[in-house]
């Protein structure tokens, strides 16, 4: 006879198994993966950024440097896969983090910007 196990039917809540710890610091080492393999003067000083950001709402706006950095480097659609990732995360943690509200990042056609 069959019997239901408790483990079938049960999915994950978050899709993403590597965001357990919901600090700044995660999305900003995000931010470090992103560019990791470019060597450019523009990389220092988005690091330097990054390094006195505050807030979820300042690697936000960061998006579009990032995002012209690895685009000139590599290839548009390579940029566009990496903020796509980087995008998804940084919602992931607004959106879960207890501290800080799903507005407080801009919604719209501004999230659709690069």
């Amino acid at each position: 006879m069959f019997f239901k196990l408790p483990w079938f039917g049960k999915t994950s809540k978050s899709q993403y198994h590597d965001t357990q710890v919901l600090e700044l610091d995660f999305l900003v080492d995000e931010f470090y993966e992103a560019m990791a393999d470019i060597e450019d003067p523009v990389r220092q000083r988005i690091q330097a950024a990054l390094a006195s950001s505050q807030t979820p709402k300042d690697l936000w706006f960061m998006r579009s440097k990032l995002f012209a950095l690895i685009s000139k480097h590599h290839c548009e659609s390579v940029a566009t896969v990496r903020m796509g990732r980087l995008d998804q995360k940084l919602r992931y943690f607004v959106s879960n983090h207890p501290e800080h509200k799903a507005n407080e990042l801009p919604t719209g056609p501004m999230g659709l910007m690069h």
